[in-house]
């Protein structure tokens, strides 16, 4: 029996017609955006393909990346790295993706090797460097739009990690010129109320000209159609209303009932989707089964030599094996990646809930030994993958290992809410691994500092102070003062970000507390860069509780420690400072010059934040005076930066 999904395309019209618009208008060079939503197995994918092969038939370039579900490890960017997999494969594709990544090293890492050699890691940064990546993949597109109008497919949005989504909404809102059109596809039947795609669907709603298809299950006349497709034959009237009655016109469970043989009799199935989906898989031989077992614990995804290593069978049994599960319609084969994936993401669910306790936890650690002996130092994002085995097979040293790992690969990418989520597992786990901290390879103090800033570059402001605190409780100071101080000047820093629902006052107070411990723990000799951290941070904080005598003084320290310590990042942060309090007492002039000086400081540090942040002081200052002149000219600067 032949799957309609590959024959025939049912109903559909308006939709397709209506994403063929979106078509239109990128090939006008008006890019445009386009999001499905539907129930698990109504036809998203199927609507997709059709899109796609209308779309190459056109001349289009067609890139399809999907989100992956690893449980409770997230997987940054995972959809994106998948849709630029044979990039470089078309005339003129390598020439523009080499100097791009080039340029921006953090972006090759998401490009095939063919397309680009990415050099090494480059070292985490300061959050900023994740707008740059954003930018990187936005110009990418641009220009490969030059070539060939481009459509970019993302399917299964609502497992997509946080910084998948932070990047789709960025390029959704920059996207402005380029024959680009951008589809994306999720599971309304997923979306519980706190599920976290709901407040970027809010927000991506209201953008306007975004194509929004709500694609409802098969009426009556659709699914008789569909059907016919299926089995090849027409099929009898009493027939489809048995199935229209169990499917409730999903495409993919029609399809399921009638390779279990509803067609034939009304059999015996459970009405549950898993059973329905078992029933194909038990139609399988024996041999398959159990390959499937295997591959369903790896993921939607596995590649051909780990699937043979963790089935602990000869290679020529597993592929008999995968050559019957392809043959069902249960797995599609991928010759470019060497891979295997299963046709529906419900299909892999439905197995992996099958499988025993014990057989499950028993593959989970052949998987998570595989890894560890492919790649001991968990590279290219493995650590994260790694860590997921380790949890599900319960090792829990192991898993903790990987995820300290699996933070250091988001890091790298610019993923500080996968840094934030893999830091604070490794966290709960911290107490229940002996010797966490040989294991780890860190202390938990340097966790929990890394943690916070993630937090706060992620914009959990409140998680970022909470755990910046329990670094603080758990610093010896006598021991540490140094490091105990730089903890202090980060939680000063991250109070600041609370918005308090009430009680400013307490805030306030905590903010300079913090800042004046950490003051405290500093020498002022001989002068160091972080003896000019504190004395910024502590001015700045003055400036909040109002005091501005006593930060004109901490914030003139600060400036003559950093140049003394010919710390350059730390002299343009004490100048910004200084300025603000000049403006204060009615320097006018001293303050614009102090300003200027700091752009230029930033600029020679190379601290693009900072500099960003001068720039938008010194709009600020010209606008408060009146000066709207100048005030643009600088907020023109500032945006040419961001």
């Amino acid at each position: 029996m032949t799957s309609a999904t590959a024959t025939s395309f049912v109903g559909r019209a308006e939709e397709l017609e209506r994403l063929l618009g979106l078509l239109d208008r990128a090939e006008r060079g008006r890019p445009a955006v386009g999001l499905i939503a539907g129930d698990a197995g109504v036809g998203k994918t199927r609507l997709l393909d059709e899109l796609a092969a209308r779309a190459e038939g056109r001349g289009v370039r067609v890139l399809i990346g999907g989100c992956m579900e690893v449980g409770d490890v997230g997987l940054p960017y995972v959809p994106f790295i998948d849709a630029f997999r044979d990039l470089g494969t078309r005339p003129g594709e390598t020439e523009v993706t080499a100097p791009l990544a080039a340029a921006l090293p953090s972006l090759g890492r998401l490009l095939p090797e063919p397309a680009t050699d990415h050099g090494p890691a480059p070292p985490p940064g300061d959050g900023f460097e994740r707008v740059q990546l954003f930018d990187g993949v936005l110009s990418l597109l641009v220009r490969l739009s030059e070539l060939a109008p481009l459509l970019l497919v993302i399917e299964d949005l609502h497992w997509a990690d946080r910084s998948t989504r932070d990047l789709l909404a960025f390029l959704i809102r920059t996207l402005r010129g380029g024959r680009v059109a951008l589809v994306a596809s999720y599971r309304s039947d997923e979306l519980h109320r706190r599920h976290p795609l709901r407040p970027l669907l809010a927000e991506l709603v209201r953008v306007p000209d975004l194509e929004r298809i709500d694609l409802a299950p098969f009426g009556r006349s659709e699914l008789a159609e569909h059907l016919q497709a299926v089995a090849g034959h027409a099929v009898p009237a009493a027939v489809v209303d048995r199935i229209l009655a169990r499917s409730e016109g999903n495409a993919f469970f029609a399809e399921e009932l009638v390779a279990a043989g509803a067609i034939r009799a009304d059999i015996a199935l459970p009405e549950a989707l898993a059973d329905v989906l078992l029933g194909r898989i038990e139609a399988l031989p024996e041999l398959a089964q159990e390959v499937l077992k295997v591959a369903a614990v790896a993921g939607r995804r596995v590649g051909h030599q780990l699937l043979v290593a963790a089935s602990g069978r000869p290679e020529v049994e597993v592929e008999r094996g995968l050559r019957d599960a392809i043959a069902g319609q249960v797995l599609v084969a991928s010759a470019a990646t060497e891979s295997y994936k299963f046709r529906h993401a419900l299909l892999q669910e439905a197995v992996y809930g099958d499988l025993l306790p014990g057989e499950r936890t028993r593959l989970h650690a052949t998987y998570a030994r595989l890894l560890a002996e492919a790649d001991p130092e968990g590279g290219d994002g493995s650590a994260a993958e790694l860590a997921w085995h380790c949890l599900a097979s319960h090792d829990l040293p192991g898993g903790l290992a990987a995820l300290v790992r699996a933070a250091d690969d988001a890091a790298t990418v610019f993923a500080p809410s996968e840094v934030y989520r893999h830091l604070t597992q490794a966290l709960e786990l911290w107490n229940r691994v002996p010797d966490a901290a040989a294991v780890a390879g860190v202390d938990r103090i340097e966790v929990l500092v890394r943690a916070a800033e993630a937090a706060s570059h992620s914009g959990e402001f409140r998680q970022a102070v909470g755990l910046a605190e329990e670094a603080v409780a758990a610093i010896d100071e006598d021991a540490e003062p140094l490091r105990a101080a730089m903890a202090y000047e980060r939680l000063s820093s991250y109070l600041l970000d609370v918005e308090p629902e009430r009680d400013l006052a307490r805030i306030r107070e905590q903010i300079l507390a913090a800042s004046e411990r950490a003051a405290e723990l500093v020498p002022e000799e001989p002068p160091t860069p972080l003896r000019a951290r504190v004395a910024a941070g502590l001015a700045r904080s003055l400036i909040v509780a109002r005091d501005y005598e006593e930060a004109r003084r901490r914030g003139d320290e600060a400036l003559v420690v950093a140049r003394a310590a010919g710390s350059i990042d730390d002299e343009a942060r004490a100048l910004v400072i200084v300025s603000i309090l000049e403006l204060r007492f009615g320097d006018i002039e001293t303050a614009r010059l102090l300003l200027r000086d700091a752009d230029r400081a930033a600029a020679a540090a190379r601290n693009r934040p900072l500099e960003l942040q001068a720039r938008h002081a010194l709009a600020a200052f010209e606008l408060d005076l009146g000066n709207l002149a100048a005030a643009c000219a600088a907020l023109d600067q500032a945006t040419e930066l961001a």
